[in-house]
């Protein structure tokens, strides 16, 4: 499956390469956000040259989490986590982390997945993808999935979840396309290269294999990003949304929206979410994070839940913060693919990443 990836994207984790003009960088850093931002990639760079630093190992186990790392010294490297007080007589969901554009994948596991892992019980797994821009994800998925299940890790197979930030945006999209069937939800973030770079609209069989399945999807991003935006700037990348939105999602009585109805709400809509993503959501909302405004947008699936979600911090440029995982999570962590059927199912309650 042909695939794109942004050009230009952040190199080693400067997750402010891409801001739009005016973020105060100063500002930034000093705020709650900014400092949580710092504290999660700290033990990156205090050991970025040894991802199994003892040190690191020890930061891990603190946080509640075992690290391991397999085929180390190849392009098919991949970090697993698992929660400290892993049951083999249990089943544990299972979170797939692609990594951003050029990042280390030890870089990578400081975006707060492994952290939330040993909190929620789950397993993350941060794969090289066999390159920098996740060129080979399409066929490493499969294959560290095959690899994890032989070695005995009690994966639930019905809650597989494939997320990624920046490049690993486009990736994630790579794999909601090639295996739905196997994806209980996904979560490219901040998503708008997803439509903007995509081929979709152009090439169907690219997400053929969608059409019997629903993949639920949230992208999260933030309103200063300078490169991976909303709202949406041209007719095919809408035409990209719509086709997400109509058949991978499955938005229930989903109407295609065009580029003029699109600006239209980015200049006139008083909904200030409308306005932020230029999407005619069937429901929007704000919360308080990190003393920041979050914006959320969403479309409904048939039986009335959220689908598709979209969230923006106000504010924030180019790179995940504390709260952009836990935003993930509590969507995501409500999808299970029924193993026999095929069929997605949502469960209004889902405590933590243990198989009930």
């Amino acid at each position: 499956m042909a695939h794109y990836m942004p050009k230009g994207a952040p190199k080693g984790g400067d997750a402010f390469a891409w801001a739009l003009p005016g973020f105060d960088q100063a500002a930034f850093e000093a705020s709650r956000a900014g400092r949580h931002f710092a504290a999660m990639q700290a033990i990156y760079k205090a050991h970025p040259d040894d991802e199994m630093h003892p040190d690191v190992l020890a930061y891990w186990a603190a946080k509640g989490v075992r690290k391991e790392l397999f085929e180390q010294d190849t392009d098919g490297k991949y970090a697993v986590f698992t929660p400290l007080d892993l049951d083999s007589s249990l089943r544990y969901a299972l979170v797939y982390v692609s990594h951003a554009g050029l990042q280390p994948i030890n870089l990578c596991e400081t975006n707060g997945w492994p952290e939330l892992a040993g909190q929620q019980k789950f397993i993350v797994v941060c794969p090289w993808n066999l390159g920098p821009s996740n060129d080979g994800v399409e066929s490493e998925f499969p294959r560290i999935l095959d690899a994890l299940l032989k070695r005995g890790y009690p994966v639930d197979l019905s809650r597989v979840y494939a997320v990624g930030y920046s490049a690993g945006s486009d990736a994630t999209g790579v794999l909601a396309c090639a295996y739905p069937d196997v994806l209980a939800a996904v979560s490219p973030d901040p998503g708008g290269n997803l439509f903007a770079k995509g081929i979709w609209y152009q090439d169907a069989s690219s997400y053929a294999k969608n059409l019997p399945y629903r993949v639920p999807m949230i992208c999260v991003g933030g309103t200063m990003d300078g490169g991976d935006r909303y709202p949406l700037t041209a007719v095919e990348h809408l035409a990209n949304f719509n086709i997400w939105m109509t058949h991978i999602a499955k938005v229930t009585g989903f109407v295609p929206i065009g580029l003029e109805a699109s600006q239209a709400l980015v200049e006139h809509s008083g909904d200030p979410a409308k306005r932020a993503f230029g999407f005619d959501f069937h429901r929007t909302f704000q919360a308080r994070f990190e003393e920041l405004t979050w914006l959320f947008g969403d479309f409904l699936g048939e039986e009335g839940v959220p689908v598709a979600r979209f969230v923006t911090g106000v504010g924030l440029p180019h790179g995940q913060t504390k709260y952009h995982v836990p935003l993930i999570w509590d969507f995501i962590r409500h999808f299970s693919r029924d193993t026999a059927t095929g069929a997605s199912v949502y469960a209004p309650v889902a405590l933590d990443g243990i198989a009930g």
